[in-house]
């Protein structure tokens, strides 16, 4: 019993660590969008999605000096793709970017306990920042210019 306690301990561990770097690179991603110390920006620009393109709104509020507020909307563009909604919370003291909620789902555990009542994975966090930072990739690849800049 002890051996799989070290173990569960051990995963956990793993986990928080990929984890942090996960914020760390999504940080470096999300602060080349508003290099600049303003109190509120935002940028809109599209991405390809088929034969019509996605509009996407990113905006930034600062909320003190070490900590602002990123949310990234991405309008669909096919009827069957949802609109996705992504709130960040940017820590610049420790240079780190968190998924605070996604499409309007709140989450606070590095880890859930499975099956649970809101059918979330067991690194349902993990996932969420993955997801932004592949997201962040695949428009710095794709995208298709600033049309607005505020």
């Amino acid at each position: 019993m002890i051996r799989n306690r070290n173990l569960y301990k051990l995963n956990s561990q793993r986990g928080l660590n990929q984890l942090i770097r996960l914020y760390e690179r999504n940080y470096q991603k999300l602060i080349k969008f508003f290099p600049e110390e303003k109190n509120e920006s935002k940028i809109d620009y599209s991405i390809p999605e088929g034969l019509v393109n996605s509009q996407i709104n990113i905006s930034c509020r600062k909320l003190s000096n070490h900590t602002s507020v990123i949310h990234i909307n991405k309008t669909r563009s096919i009827e069957l793709i949802p609109n996705t909604e992504i709130e960040i919370y940017l820590y610049h003291d420790a240079k780190m970017a968190e998924v605070r909620k996604f499409n309007g789902k709140k989450q606070f555990w590095l880890r859930n306990k499975y099956p649970n009542k809101n059918m979330l994975s067991k690194d349902e966090k993990f996932q969420w920042n993955f997801f932004l930072e592949e997201f962040l990739s695949h428009t710095k690849k794709y995208g298709l210019g600033i049309i607005k800049m505020h």
